[in-house]
């Protein structure tokens, strides 16, 4: 798996309603200007819900993913959350509200259940990034992610048998939202591009709006698991009230949740629904590691080696690195042993 690693420098991109910048992940104090057909733009950093989430994980492992640009393999419960992810994005999309609604008025919560059975793609779909809706491969389910979501069907019948359908189809469904802050490091402004795909924006009858997350993982009942997902809906929460989307920029989001369609751990049969009001202290925390995260590439040369970014101790690789970090071949502590020979020179500095 580690000799199929690649080393793909991450690419400038646009910031949305700003034509003057590029947003990139390899940012650091001092980049020259980028130019990009035939025009000069200010570099500024990126930060996407993923690459935080990484930052909290481990921070070089953040730097060897995202500011080196090295790449890991899919591996088959990554695919199968894609493959679920881009089947419900579809569900949601096609499905008929109006005859759901009909079916569940008229005839009951059994033939409502099996329609809602019904929607689940045969074969699997696939959205790239220019797609507007996924394309049907034609290509059967191969990670059983029918059982995924059977599950979710499930539970979304259920919800529709008490939910006004009005407010059932979400508001946003993979809205991709981005904001620009200046964050203050210590009396050193930085600008920063943020960004994020919020897989689903609900609201209610009072206008109040809920951010939720579908993972197709295993639901630990734990407070790291906890912390975890409540840090990642936090990061949405921030990034609302920071944009400026014609639409949504600015909201103030009171709920937040999400859906774990492997269950609850020992509860494999149903998904693992969570649901609850945000809390501004989470969301608070959240900004303070955001900062952490700007201040290290405040130190960041540009260069191959990282320092900047701290790499976990020895005593954590048994339980973290071991088992969780697919490109440690990249890491200092494990003498960069698969990273390009001409990048491990420069690194150290030879």
């Amino acid at each position: 798996m580690e000799e199929r690693l690649k080393l793909k420098p991450p690419k400038p991109m646009p910031v949305p309603r700003r034509d003057d910048i590029l947003s990139t992940y390899g940012w650091y104090p001092g980049m020259p200007m980028i130019e990009k057909d035939g025009k000069e733009y200010h570099p500024v950093l990126r930060v996407s819900k993923s690459s935080w989430s990484t930052w909290g994980f481990c921070e070089q492992q953040y730097f060897i993913k995202y500011v080196l640009g090295v790449k890991e393999p899919q591996n088959d419960a990554m695919i199968r959350g894609t493959n679920v992810h881009d089947a419900y994005e579809y569900i949601l999309d096609h499905m008929d509200i109006h005859e759901a609604h009909a079916i569940r008025d008229n005839l009951g919560s059994g033939p409502l259940h099996e329609y809602f059975q019904s929607l689940i793609p045969k074969t699997r779909l696939k959205k790239g990034w220019d797609d507007e809706v996924a394309q049907d491969t034609g290509e059967p389910f191969l990670l059983e992610e029918e059982k995924h979501l059977s599950r979710l069907m499930t539970a979304e019948a259920n919800r529709f048998m008490v939910c006004d359908p009005v407010f059932f189809q979400p508001l946003g469904n993979e809205q991709t939202i981005d904001a620009f802050v200046e964050l203050d490091i210590n009396g050193t402004i930085v600008p920063v591009h943020l960004t994020g795909i919020i897989d689903r924006l609900f609201t209610n009858e009072k206008g109040e709006l809920h951010v939720h997350e579908l993972k197709t993982g295993l639901w630990k009942d734990k407070p790291t698991k906890y912390n975890s997902m409540a840090g990642e809906m936090a990061y949405y929460v921030y990034l609302l009230r920071k944009s400026d989307d014609p639409s949504l920029g600015g909201s103030t989001v009171k709920y937040w949740g999400w859906d774990h369609t492997a269950g609850l751990e020992g509860f494999p049969d149903r998904i693992y629904r969570h649901f609850e009001r945000v809390k501004t202290n989470i969301v608070k925390d959240m900004i303070v590691d955001l900062k952490a995260l700007v201040a290290a590439h405040l130190r960041y040369k540009g260069d191959f080696n990282g320092k900047a970014f701290a790499v976990k101790p020895r005593d954590a690789e048994r339980y973290i690195c071991d088992p969780w970090c697919k490109v440690d071949g990249y890491c200092s502590k494990n003498d960069r042993y698969l990273m390009p020979k001409d990048m491990k020179d420069k690194a150290e500095g030879n």
